[in-house]
């Protein structure tokens, strides 16, 4: 018990910041998650003689029921699971009894071995589509199709499905490659979910599709997803108000989200995640209103994050690793020419295991040689740019980023922060900021040049900062806010052209996606109006939080430690100083140990250093020291739960 409580007062949490449920296990071929009214993950992929299960994660009653009847789970309570195993190769349907029927409500799909997954032009993955040589037929909806789903039904490679100004009560799944998806006016052509159907339009293996200037609302799951697929753009997209995240990519390499707007998503407005590399471009974004601007989990190698405005959420950008998806760690991200300010917003719609990001501009955890280069950043009611570690199955500590040549201003605790611990080669130079945690952030860690912690480093502060939230968060009583009550967002601007005239332009990896960019530099970068936040006070970068809890642990688990060690060390030299009977070599090589040795030198002294401190006084010094360390962290745990 104690080591893992040990764990959890070193590093960061592995559900902290964003992170997702895990999608995959040792002992299962895949889980989902049944929320009220959706499965979260429509089609999962396993290989044979894997199991999936299902768990009921929401507040209703359901059921997981074979299309033809092969299996039943029969009745399940919210908190309850199944588990089925699939043994032989094929395309496995099911539906929940009391929200669906086959094929309709409720689904889901169990895909088995390297078979392909049906759809209305053919089958689609595993592998890649070629991309088609011609242009195909315009389907119109309604003109042509009903539904903007028998629309995509309808169209063939190559082809574009252009939808009529209308709400749209649907969700739409695409299994055609090589399409374009586009409505006639970005915020009048409206899918909308009513809270209840999983995604807005979600994409599963069919390469190069691209989907544009149209909005999806209130969907249970996701405005926007695409997963499993080589080549994809979302452009001139409005998502808001949905369930999880706003415009999604899972799984997939060479895409593109441009020119698009995300709002009141509790996970992330923008996501890009599992992929390596990603060959990937965000670019002319807004995101605002969600628990976290940008999520992506174990994303890296090739992925940019430029030239866009994250405001308005509890966190900004926050690039994470994590063992419960592939690819960890995540690596080699470029987030550049971005205006990130005023990210502290605690009526953003949030998940209890998001909170503890909250108030951060830039956040890295546990990733490895990102390039963080001339962002704005405004406002932010912790620290403006961070790096700390995360701990999931493994400890992932950050190394090897390169944060510079930023503009940083008006942080609440530090513009700049470097979390404990950390592996060694992060840096930090010609950055224009006031404040850092450590102090003197780019003397001790800069780049280019000789480093004093070559090894490693950082504060605790920044690591117990987030701890501390974590643990807030733990009885639900954090603030946040509510997906369903989020302001409407404004008019989007309109994609250039006649959408009607403008040829279907699908997602050719490698050629149209993901294009190049250049990057803003950061003087001409408007600054938001300020001053809006104000430094808070801390001790040794430790915050005067509001609980009382949250000052105990931030003193008790960051400064104590380090008051005790001193004490440990004042106290053996002065016990060494004061033998003038015992020989010279002794005491002196007794004094290197203590000094040399950093926390265990001091131990070993009053263990085997023959120190005439009554024993008893010796315990209390050492091991009474960190009991009443532990009792003081632990109440603070259990209380803050």
């Amino acid at each position: 018990m104690l080591r893992g409580l040990t764990a959890v007062l070193t590093v960061v949490p592995a559900l902290l910041l964003g992170a997702r449920p895990a999608r995959a296990d040792e002992g299962y071929g895949a889980t989902v998650e049944a929320i009220d009214n959706a499965f979260d993950q429509q089609v999962v992929r396993i290989e044979p003689g894997r199991s999936v299960e299902w768990t009921m994660a929401g507040n209703a009653h359901h059921t997981v029921t074979a299309d033809d009847g092969s299996y039943d789970s029969g009745d399940l309570a919210p908190g309850s699971g199944f588990e089925q195993t699939f043994t032989a190769p094929g395309v496995y349907h099911y539906y929940c009894r009391y929200h669906g029927s086959p094929g309709a409500g409720m689904i889901g799909t169990v895909v088995v071995g390297d078979v392909t997954l049906p759809g209305p032009a053919g089958g689609v993955g595993p592998g890649r589509e070629p991309p088609p040589t011609r242009f195909a037929p315009i389907v119109r909806v309604p003109q042509d199709s009903p539904t903007i789903q028998a629309g995509v039904n309808d169209v063939r490679p190559g082809g574009m499905v252009l939808i009529a100004p209308g709400i749209y009560h649907e969700s739409v799944v695409v299994t055609t490659p090589y399409i374009t998806i586009r409505g006639m006016d970005r915020n009048g052509t409206i899918l909308d979910g009513d809270l209840t159907r999983p995604n807005g339009i979600a994409v599963f293996d069919a390469d190069g599709v691209t989907v544009e200037h149209l909005t999806a609302r209130r969907f249970a799951l996701n405005g926007f997803l695409w997963s499993d697929v080589h080549g994809y753009r979302g452009s001139y997209l409005t998502a808001t108000d949905n369930g999880d995240y706003g415009i999604f990519a899972f799984a997939s390499d060479y895409g593109q989200f441009d020119h698009s707007a995300a709002s009141g998503s509790p996970d992330s407005g923008f996501y890009i995640g599992q992929c390596d590399p990603c060959h990937a471009l965000v670019t002319d974004v807004i995101s605002t209103g969600n628990a976290a601007g940008f999520s992506g989990t174990n994303a890296g190698g090739d992925l940019a994050i430029v030239n866009s405005e994250w405001s308005d959420n509890l966190a900004g950008i926050v690039p994470n690793t994590l063992d419960s998806e592939a690819n960890p760690p995540q690596h080699d991200i470029v987030i550049a020419g971005n205006h990130v300010h005023d990210n502290g917003n605690v009526s953003a719609p949030t998940l209890a295991l998001t909170y503890p990001a909250f108030g951060v501009g830039i956040l890295v955890t546990g990733g490895r040689d990102d390039r963080i280069v001339g962002n704005l950043v405004e406002d932010q009611p912790t620290y403006g740019i961070a790096v700390l570690p995360m701990l999931d199955r493994n400890l992932w500590t950050s190394a090897g980023n390169e944060i510079t040549d930023n503009v940083v201003r008006r942080s609440g605790l530090a513009d700049l922060a470097l979390g404990a611990p950390s592996a060694g080669g992060d840096c930090f130079a010609d950055n224009d900021h006031a404040t850092s945690q450590p102090p003197a952030i780019q003397l001790l860690y800069p780049c280019g040049a000789l480093r004093p912690f070559p090894g490693g480093g950082g504060s605790m502060a920044p690591t117990l900062e987030a701890l501390t939230r974590y643990l807030d968060a733990r009885d639900g009583t954090f603030p946040h806010g509510d997906r369903r009550t989020q302001p409407a967002p404004p008019p989007q601007p309109s994609m250039p052209g006649d959408p009607a005239a403008v040829p279907p332009v699908p997602a050719i990896p490698g050629e149209n996606v993901p294009q190049t960019y250049r990057i803003h530099p950061v003087q001409e970068i408007r600054s938001a109006p300020g001053p809006t936040v104000s430094e808070q006070i801390a001790v040794a970068g430790v915050p005067l939080a509001t609980s009382w809890w949250s000052l105990l642990l931030g003193l008790y688990g960051y400064i104590l430690p380090f008051v005790v060690y001193a004490a440990w060390v004042a106290v053996a030299m002065w016990d060494l100083i004061r033998q003038e009977s015992a020989a010279i070599t002794h005491r002196a090589r007794w004094m290197l140990i203590v000094l040399a040795v950093p926390f265990l030198g001091p131990l070993l002294y009053f263990a085997f250093g023959r120190s005439p401190i009554p024993r008893q006084l010796r315990l209390v010094l050492t091991v009474g020291a960190i009991a009443i360390y532990l009792v003081f962290v632990l109440l603070g745990v259990l209380f803050g739960g």
